[in-house]
C-alpha cells in the first residue's frame, strides 16, 4: 500500500514549493470523490492557490527590473544615434543639411545628454524633446537629417519602458506588503489536509487506480525534492551556507 511520502515544507525554496503545490493541484484534478468534505477542500486549496501563483510571479520580479534595464539601455541607445546623426550632419557637404543640422542641435543642447539621470527624469526629459522634435517648424530639418526613421522609434520605445516600470512598480508594491511566506503558511494546512485525505481512501481500500497514479507521481517529485534537501542540508552541515533555504 503506497501513500504520499511527508516533506518538510518550510525548507523548499519558493520555486521547488511552487512547483510542488502546483504539482499536487494538477495530479488531484478529478481524482477525489465529491463529498462536501472534499469539494470544500478543493475550493478553498485553489483559492489560496491562486494566491501563491500571484505571490510567486511578483517574488520574481528580478526578471521584470532587468527588463526595465533593458528598456532603458534600449532608449538610451536610440538617443545616441540620434545624437550623433545630428553632429554628422554638421559636417556635411550639403549646406542645407547643416543649417538643419544646427537647429536640431540647439534642440538637443536644451536638454544635454539625460541618460544618466533617474528613470523619471529621463523619461519626462525625452518626451520634452520628443514633442520639441514633433513640432511643424522642426519636421522639415528632422526629416533632412535623417531622424525621421528614428524618431518614431524613439517614442516607442518610452512608451514600452514607462510600462514595464509601471508594472514593476506594481509589483513591487505587493511584495513588499507581504509575499510568498505568507500565503506559504495558509497554504501549508491545505496540502496536509489534501495529502491525509488521499492517504485515508488508501488505508480504507477505496483507492481507485488514478488515485494509486497520483501517489506514485507525488512520490517522484517528493523524492527529489527530499534529496535536494539532504544535499543542501550536508552542504550546511559542512560549514557552507549560500543554499539557505529561502522564507
Amino acid at each position: 500500500m503506497n501513500l504520499v511520502n511527508p516533506i518538510t515544507l518550510v525548507y523548499l525554496r519558493n520555486s521547488e514549493y511552487f512547483e510542488l503545490i502546483t504539482d499536487l493541484k494538477t495530479g488531484m484534478a478529478g481524482i477525489l470523490p465529491s463529498t462536501p468534505v472534499s469539494d470544500d477542500l478543493i475550493t478553498r486549496f485553489n483559492a489560496v492557490y491562486d494566491e501563491l501563483d500571484t505571490a510567486t510571479r511578483i517574488d520574481r520580479g528580478t526578471v521584470l527590473t532587468e527588463k526595465v534595464q533593458a528598456a532603458d539601455e534600449s532608449r538610451g541607445t536610440t538617443w545616441k544615434a540620434m545624437d550623433l546623426m545630428v553632429e554628422a550632419h554638421l559636417n556635411s557637404p550639403v549646406p542645407e543639411e547643416v543649417e538643419s543640422a544646427k537647429i536640431i542641435r540647439r534642440v538637443f543642447d536644451v536638454y544635454g545628454d539625460f541618460r544618466k539621470r533617474s528613470y523619471d527624469s529621463e523619461s519626462s526629459e525625452a518626451r520634452n524633446l520628443i514633442q520639441d522634435l514633433e513640432k511643424n517648424k522642426n519636421s522639415e530639418h528632422v526629416t533632412r537629417i535623417r531622424l525621421d526613421a528614428w524618431l518614431p522609434l524613439y517614442k516607442t520605445q518610452q512608451d514600452e519602458f514607462k510600462a514595464l516600470q509601471n508594472e514593476r512598480d506594481t509589483e513591487a508594491s505587493y511584495k513588499a506588503s507581504g509575499d510568498v511566506r505568507a500565503v506559504r503558511l495558509k497554504m501549508d494546512p491545505l496540502y496536509r489536509e489534501v495529502v491525509n485525505l488521499v492517504n485515508s481512501y488508501i488505508s480504507i481500500g477505496l483507492a481507485t487506480p488514478e488515485m494509486e497514479n497520483f501517489v506514485v507521481v507525488m512520490n517522484q517529485r517528493i523524492k527529489r525534492y527530499n534529496d535536494s534537501l539532504a544535499i543542501r542540508q550536508g552542504k550546511n552541515t559542512g560549514g557552507d551556507d549560500s543554499d539557505t533555504p529561502e522564507e
